[in-house]
């Protein structure tokens, strides 16, 4: 169980136990849906249209590449890593489709491709991230102003934080 995402007592313990009882649930979930979760290929598709705005928009960087990390899914951080090695990549930003900051999702992504990159899997990469772009003003205001937007508070005993309208950042935090 990852610690980024839910620091328990005893975790090296309860994680296994957790991640027993809960992966019947979870096959029966994706067997209802077809068999798997159809994030990758939209993530894949949103990566490919990215990188084809930018090939037009800054054509001095072109040609630019879409690569896709999960952390419990296929491809795996690990092994995009290992992609971006083999490819020679030398600058890269990383940009989670969270639309929210939340250290269990947006943070837990980020950690991990940095783990990675000290680790070596990665070397000579210039990083760059997005890593809030739900609060950006020009997403703001194209949002409807009556959404709820709900994010989860990082500190130990906070619940969710939920209001109305637009999204403030707060501490890192759409709140």
């Amino acid at each position: 169980m990852d610690g980024d995402l839910i620091p328990l007592p005893f975790q090296r313990f309860l994680a296994p136990w957790i991640a027993r009882r809960r992966t019947p649930q979870i096959e029966e979930q994706y067997a209802a849906i077809g068999g798997g979760s159809p994030i990758l290929r939209y993530t894949q598709l949103q990566g490919e249209g990215m990188a084809k705005l930018l090939d037009e928009l800054h054509p001095e960087t072109a040609p630019h590449k879409a690569y896709v990390a999960f952390r419990y899914a296929r491809p795996l951080t690990e092994a995009t890593a290992r992609q971006l090695k083999e490819d020679g990549v030398k600058r890269a930003i990383a940009f989670t489709q969270y639309p929210q900051y939340s250290c269990s999702t947006t943070g837990s992504s980020l950690n991990e491709l940095f783990r990675k990159g000290r680790a070596g899997d990665m070397p000579g990469i210039e990083w760059s991230v997005i890593d809030r772009w739900g609060t950006h003003p020009g997403f703001v205001e194209v949002g409807n102003p009556n959404s709820v937007v709900c994010s989860s508070d990082c500190g130990p005993g906070r619940g969710a934080k939920c209001r109305k309208g637009s999204p403030q950042l707060s501490g890192g935090q759409a709140v």
